[in-house]
């Protein structure tokens, strides 16, 4: 531990030494360099004493010891220049005079060290940060202590002069050396508090400032040379400057304004040193105090600026964070409430308010939704009731003024993606103070139920349609069917009567009739099997490709006797090579049943047309006929099982209707469609589609 602190003390004091060679050097170099290449006649003093910056800069890094180091430097630096411009033996009274000198330059920096640490220790903020601290600084650090030791290095001064100093002298070089002075401590002591600012490293963010400071240098250029009169352009180049430049930045800039336009002045150069007289060293130094005043005011000024901004950001942000709890909690209420509060206003024609729950409704922002008219958030007919019920209702308002009757619509609106949903409103007509009305609504999602009574509507027709079905099946049970029986068992009891008298001719006859009506009987058992099948969803249904001219052909080969019997001629117009992907027993049975169809509504001599027509998606088959036809009515309800009652044949053929039913069902099995176009006495054509 006590090593540790030994190095602690031993890295402090190399630091100190450190800082401290490097100060006593610049403390001597800027002396040299004041004095001899910054004097100007006939008085030949320097435009400026940096040393003065410098000194300050010794006592706050070294504290009480730097008295000493400036006292000895300052002497030192005295007697150089001294013993260079004269040529005389040592003297003893100038050297005592040279030491008073050195004292009242090192008390200076003493006195402007110590306001410096009371200044610094009074504020809440680092020096350098507001133009407060600047004021301050300038009048307390810079101008007071040189105010109070100028005099007294004047007298020194006089002193060593032989002919001695007017009041008038004392008094003007009395404010020289206090303004000069000044600089040198505004020009040098505030890198200190720069660098305690984080400011030391100059960074650029742009070239914005390096481009103005080229600026400076040029115009101080053509001053000197072409135009003096342009030197006064750097005071508003500075004020750009100081809009993106820092504290560190800005004292570079003046310390380079000022011994470029010291240098030139000093060597008769520039608007001041046209005219070398007992005030241009005045004159000079002023300009230079206010063209750093104008640089260093608006440094701060901006930065101050820049400060308050952020501050202000920062009160923003807690606002805003504060606001979007409140809104948090606002937000979580409304966008809870499932239905969709909303306010119209009729004379703007749009809506002024939306709550945030019609996202969940239809995916729409608050924005979006607002953004909507009625007739682009409605379905068509929704829009025109509402459109309507609104002119109504709005001529008979003030009939009501002054009571709350609401409105319950239920509509269709879309959704973002463009479907539509079933919403319930409840809407109120009221007045807003400025004598206009608004309406004040909620909308609500009712598309489940809606769907639950299309649903239930759709059972209820399924219920109609099973009891329709239950119906034609029992019908079919007692009539159709019974009646093959009634003919079997009446024609079998003749047939044992006709045998027992050996009635062959009879008996052949019976057997005929008894064999037909089996043939029905086995026709109608077989459609009503499949029927009740499809009914049952157990038939299956295996596609595959078929020749179209030899499943026709099979179905005509079997109904070919019967309309033989009739003397209907069949004409079949067919591709040669076309084939159909279908299951062939529904296909197959699709046919019998149609052809079947048509040759029993088809009078005697009469023709009947088979036709199929492929297109780019579909086969289109047609049976058509010129018999008895039927009316539009019947066309309309022949597919519908318990709406129509089947006709008897041209020749009293009986049927059920179950076969046109059993059509439809093979057909929207294969996703086609299957209709009917007839007339009266003209006959009907059946035509029904096959997709590819």
């Amino acid at each position: 531990m006590i090593e540790s602190n030994k190095a602690f003390k031993q890295t402090n004091r190399n630091t100190y030494w450190q800082n401290g060679f490097l100060l006593i050097a610049s403390y001597f170099l800027s002396g040299y360099f004041c004095i001899n290449l910054l004097r100007v006649p006939p008085d030949n003093y320097s435009l400026l004493w940096i040393p003065s910056g410098i000194g300050l800069l010794m006592f706050l890094v070294l504290g009480n010891s730097a008295f000493l180091w400036v006292l000895i430097v300052n002497f030192i630096l005295n007697k150089f220049t001294y013993f260079q411009n004269n040529s005389q033996q040592i003297d003893y009274y100038n050297l005592f005079l040279g030491v008073l000198s050195a004292a009242i330059d090192a008390l200076q920096g003493f006195i402007a060290w110590k306001i410096a640490l009371k200044l610094e220790s009074s504020q809440k903020n680092l020096l350098f940060t507001k133009n407060s601290h600047l004021i301050f600084f300038s009048l307390l650090v810079c101008f007071l202590p040189c105010f109070l030791t100028s005099g007294l290095l004047v007298l020194v001064k006089g002193i060593q002069r032989p002919e001695g100093i007017d009041i008038a002298t004392f008094f003007k070089l009395s404010i020289y050396f206090t303004v000069g002075n000044t600089i040198g401590i505004f020009l040098v002591a505030p890198l200190y508090w720069a660098r305690k600012m984080h400011t030391q490293i100059i960074t650029f963010k742009s070239l914005y400032p390096f481009v103005i400071t080229l600026s400076i240098i040029f115009i101080l250029y053509v001053s000197f040379y072409q135009f003096p009169p342009i030197v006064f352009l750097i005071i508003p180049l500075l004020v750009l400057f100081a809009r993106s430049g820092n504290l560190l930045h800005s004292i570079i800039v003046s310390f380079i304004i000022c011994i470029l336009l010291s240098i030139g002045t000093a060597n008769r150069l520039g608007f001041f040193g046209t005219h070398i007289d007992s005030d241009t060293s005045f004159e000079t130094v002023l300009f230079l105090l206010t063209i750093m005043f104008v640089l260093y005011i608006a440094t701060i000024t901006f930065s101050e600026l820049k400060q308050n901004q952020e501050q202000l950001q920062m009160l923003v942000s807690q606002s805003n964070r504060s606001m979007e709890v409140s809104e948090e909690r606002y937000k979580m209420l409304a966008e809870n409430v499932v239905d969709v509060i909303w306010v119209w206003d009729l004379s703007l024609g749009k809506f002024t308010y939306v709550s945030p729950s019609v996202y969940q409704l239809r995916g729409l922002t608050v924005e979006e939704a607002m953004m909507e008219s009625i007739e682009s958030s409605l379905e068509p007919d929704s829009a025109k009731k509402v459109l309507d019920k609104m002119a109504t209702e709005l001529k008979n308002l003030k009939n009501y003024e002054n009571s709350k009757k609401y409105y319950y619509d239920e509509l269709q609106q879309y959704k973002k993606d463009g479907t539509l949903i079933w919403i319930e409103t409840v809407t109120h007509l009221v007045f807003k103070n400025n004598g206009q009305m608004e309406i004040i609504g909620a909308s609500r999602d009712i598309n489940q139920r809606k769907q639950a009574e299309e649903i239930q509507k759709e059972n209820q027709n399924k219920l109609k349609e099973l009891n329709a079905t239950k119906d034609k099946f029992f019908s079919i049970i007692a009539h159709d069917l019974m009646n093959p029986f009634h003919t079997l068992i009446g024609f079998s009891s003749l047939l044992i009567r006709q045998s027992a008298k050996k009635d062959l001719e009879g008996v052949a006859a019976s057997a005929k009739l008894m064999n037909d009506s089996a043939e029905k009987t086995r026709n109608l058992l077989k459609n009503l099997l499949e029927w009740a099948y499809t009914q049952t969803g157990n038939i299956s249904y295996n596609p595959e490709n078929l020749a179209i001219q030899t499943i026709i052909q099979e179905v005509i080969d079997l109904l070919q006797v019967t309309a033989e019997q009739k003397g209907i001629e069949v004409n079949i117009e067919l591709p040669n090579d076309g084939t159909v992907y279908a299951d062939k027993h529904m296909l197959s049975t699709v046919l019998r049943n149609l052809i079947s169809n048509a040759i029993k509504y088809t009078y005697p001599g009469g023709h009947i047309n088979i036709s199929a027509e492929k297109s780019k998606s579909k086969w289109l088959f047609k049976i058509k006929d010129n018999g008895k036809g039927m009316p539009q009515e019947v066309c309309e309800n022949i597919f519908k099982i318990g709406t129509h009652r089947s006709e008897m044949g041209t020749e009293k053929e009986q049927g059920t209707g179950l076969g046109l039913i059993l059509c439809k069902e093979f057909v929207d099995k294969h996703q086609g469609k299957i209709w009917v176009d007839s007339n009266i006495r003209e006959g009907s054509t059946f035509s029904f589609t096959i997709p590819i």
